[in-house]
């Protein structure tokens, strides 16, 4: 039945005006609820759901490759740290390096996650944030020279799962309204609020949740309550684990010890005096420890020379003030302005012999940022017109202390791995999405334009010439100076409703990636002066310029049909000026040397050297089969399946277009479940499959760029055979609050490795066969655990 555009755009107005109320702003938690919050009874849901079908709007259907994961849905999965979050995502993953493994890291640098990789695109490409706030950005390994590219000494896990109450994923070049902007998608945490668990009729709400994980013989307890009336509301979350190295299932070779704890809490009250103004105060914490020993290598790998003993100490605090305004006037329908501060800690305290002198020294290496921001979001709808504009400014301070005790000599000296900096970004979007009645069919168009300007310069430049007889302050000085860029990010979506609950869209997205601080002013060997002609370095660029990126992508997503649920997109994305090291020579390039201290011969220096592109699909569905057939209701099917490929080119003479190792192989995940109807029992049964693949090796990093055409690698990477798991889990709500629920893992106890945490892994050396055995993952584990709630 057709539509006409004066209804249907009132319709609309209203639903972004219920929408931006209840799902955007969480305005209200009074006035509708999804029936959905993890730690409800029955029949709590069950109120909800009735309350729900009274008075919340439709589902807003919104192009893009973005979707969301609930904490039920994290607690289904058993997700209860930062990589098994994306557990049966096909184009997401975590990356990281083993425990005491060094591939991919140094001595003194610490195993765990680095960060994501979404459709190829990983680490500091992708953003992460908490509740909208950008967290910090993995350190590079300046000190591992070329070898240390595109891995990291510090990554970007500050994250306890069950503080959140929500995983927001977006997938490729970030959204217009976006302020963190990013090129490879983005991962955005967002905490628990009272109006989560309180609703009219309800105004306290308790719930513990407590869980063993075998794989890292891991204890959980978590701790929920929360309490308000309409006007003033509040919660308040805690969560403590205790748990061990996770177990590899190699055979030969144990995961090396380690011994962990953490603690995370959260703290936010709700003021709303009225229908259009709700308050929302934040505090947050987290806390982690980790201790651990492992071997210690000589430089050729082929003995170990002792061990190294290990205590980090990662730490998290923020708080933000968030004001959201609906005002439903003739100049503006709603208003949101957040403010905010984050600090963050991560300390490294490394004992470890001296690979020259094997003498025992202490290695301290430490990353701390602080953070200051605000984001303003506007939305007005006038007739035809969804419109939305806001602006976001954020100033950070980065300091990279780092230290040796006792001073070591000049053969074994590691310099303070980059400059401490300052840096402050601003942005500012516009969007409007034009409606459209097509015979009946909603169609929009969706202009839109993002503008981003940020600017970094050092600090405390002495700091970089600690222990060294030839470099100063001042020779610091002339090499690293302020980058700053502005950047213009277009969008234009054309979307269109196939039916009420399923939409098709084209998109097109610029993305801008600008340089980090570790790669203007990361260093290493600056200092030192005991080579000769022989003497080299790794140098940052202030020069550097901003990576970009144009994206397209057709995709569909909704209901196809009652009881069929859709998520596919096909995407082309190209890249220009990714950032890598380029190897000098003073008698070759005097040029590059200009501001390059005197006692360096030879050096590797970062540059927009590479041009890369990545293609590839991915679709998500779920069946419902009690949609059709009464007596199986309850039963369903989840199928994902995702595939990209994906190259890189450098400008060097003679190169080619070589295969991105960072891209992931093909993954296909199948499911079944069984909920009982009345969610008192589900089980469900899924298998993830993956490609095997080897990453293909380059000579770039060793190229002379001397005039001649570069070579290709006679370096073979492992490859990483293909495999297939097998996962059960299982809940029974035992009684009305009590709810017992468990998985096992890996239930044939395949032995695999993860392709993107072991592509570069050699088998030349001892030291590669041990870091082959270590990056083996876990074998058949399971978790149980029981949650409470009133």
């Amino acid at each position: 039945m057709s539509t006409s555009q004066l209804s249907r755009f009132c319709f609309r107005k209203s639903m972004l005006a219920t929408s931006l109320l209840a799902a955007l702003y969480q305005t209200s938690a009074f006035a509708a609820d999804s029936g959905t919050h993890p730690t409800a009874s029955n029949d709590a849901q069950q109120d909800m759901a009735e309350e729900m079908l009274v008075t919340a709007p439709a589902p807003v259907l919104k192009a893009g490759s973005s979707h969301s994961l609930s904490a039920q849905d994290l607690q289904n999965k058993g997700a209860n740290d930062f990589g098994s979050i994306m557990r049966y995502e096909p184009l997401i993953s975590a990356t990281g390096a083993s425990g005491g493994s060094g591939n991919g890291k140094s001595g003194f640098d610490r195993g765990g996650y680095t960060g994501y990789n979404i459709r190829g695109l990983e680490s500091n490409r992708v953003g992460i944030d908490v509740d909208g706030i950008p967290q910090p950005d993995a350190t590079g390994r300046s000190y591992a020279s070329r070898a240390g590219l595109n891995t990291f000494g510090i990554g970007r896990d500050y994250i306890d799962p069950y503080m959140y109450g929500s995983v927001e994923i977006q997938s490729g070049a970030t959204p217009t309204d976006q302020a963190n902007a990013s090129i490879g998608g983005n991962v955005s945490f967002q905490p628990k609020s009272a109006d989560d668990y309180l609703r009219q009729g309800k105004e306290t709400y308790f719930g513990y949740q407590s869980d063993y994980d075998s794989s890292d013989r891991s204890w959980h307890n978590g701790v929920t309550g929360a309490a308000g009336d309409e006007t003033l509301r509040g919660i308040f979350v805690y969560s403590r684990r205790d748990g061990q190295q996770t177990r590899n299932n190699s055979g030969t070779i144990g995961a090396y010890p380690a011994n962990w704890h953490s603690d995370a809490l959260l703290a936010s009250g709700i003021w709303q005096p009225n229908d259009a103004h709700k308050l929302t105060g934040t505090v947050d914490f987290y806390h982690k420890a980790n201790h651990t020993h492992y071997d210690a290598w000589n430089s050729a790998g082929s003995a170990i020379i002792g061990k190294a003993e290990q205590t980090s100490q990662t730490r998290r605090w923020g708080a933000s003030l968030k004001d959201e305004w609906t005002p439903m006037n003739d100049w503006l329908d709603s208003a949101s302005t957040k403010i905010y501060y984050q600090h963050t800690e991560a300390h490294d305290r490394t004992y470890m012999p001296d690979s020259t002198t094997l003498a025992m020294e202490t290695v301290y290496s430490n990353y701390d940022t602080d953070t200051w921001g605000i984001q303003n979001t506007l939305a007005k709808t006038l007739g035809r017109h969804d419109l939305s504009a806001g602006f976001n400014a954020s100033t950070s301070k980065t300091q990279r202390p780092f230290e040796q005790s006792p001073v070591p000599s000049i053969f074994s000296e590691i310099m303070q791995p980059e400059a401490d900096s300052r840096g402050y970004t601003l942005g500012a979007f516009a969007q409007d999405q034009i409606n459209f009645d097509a015979d009946g069919h909603l169609f929009a168009i969706i202009p839109g334009v993002r503008v981003i300007h940020q600017s970094m310069k050092p600090d405390n430049l002495s700091s970089l010439t600690t222990n060294s007889s030839v470099l100063d302050e001042a020779d610091v000085a002339t090499l690293y100076s302020k980058n700053a860029d502005t950047q213009w990010l277009p969008s234009l979506t054309l979307q269109y409703d196939l039916t009420p609950s399923l939409m098709t869209y084209l998109q097109y997205k610029r993305g801008a990636q600008f340089p980090n601080a570790s790669q203007l002013y990361g260093s290493w060997n600056l200092g030192s002066s005991y080579a000769g002609s022989a003497q080299y370095a790794l140098i940052g660029n202030s020069e550097l310029k901003t990576e970009t990126s144009d994206n397209l992508e057709w995709g569909m997503k909704g209901d196809v049909a009652e009881g069929v649920t859709l998520r596919t997109a096909l995407f082309y994305n190209s890249y220009k000026n990714f950032i890598a090291y380029t190897r000098y020579r003073r008698a070759d390039n005097p040029d590059k040397f200009v501001n390059v201290p005197s006692n360096i011969y030879t050096s590797y220096q970062a540059e927009n050297r590479d041009k890369a592109f990545i293609y590839g699909g991915e679709i998500s569905a779920k069946f419902n089969f009690g949609t059709w057939f009464e007596q199986v209701d309850g039963l369903s099917a989840t199928l994902a399946y995702g595939y990209t490929e994906g190259k890189s080119k450098s400008r060097y003479m003679g190169d080619k277009y070589i295969d991105l190792d960072s891209v992931a192989p093909m993954k296909a995940i199948v499911g079944v479940a069984w909920d009982d109807p009345a969610k008192r029992y589900g089980t469900a049964l899924t298998a993830t499959f993956v490609k095997g693949k080897r990453a293909t090796a380059t000579s770039r990093e060793s190229y002379l760029n001397s005039g001649s055409a570069i070579a290709n690698s006679s370096t073979e990477y492992m490859r990483v055979p293909g495999y297939g798991l097998l996962d059960w889990t299982a809940y029974w709500r035992v009684a009305k609050h009590v709810r017992i629920n468990g998985g096992v893992y890996n239930i044939t106890d395949r032995k695999y490795w993860d392709y993107l945490n072991s592509r570069t892994q050699e088998e030349s050396t001892n030291q590669d066969a041990y870091e082959k055995a270590l990056a083996v993952m876990p074998g058949r584990s399971w978790q149980l655990g029981v949650n409470v709630d009133f």
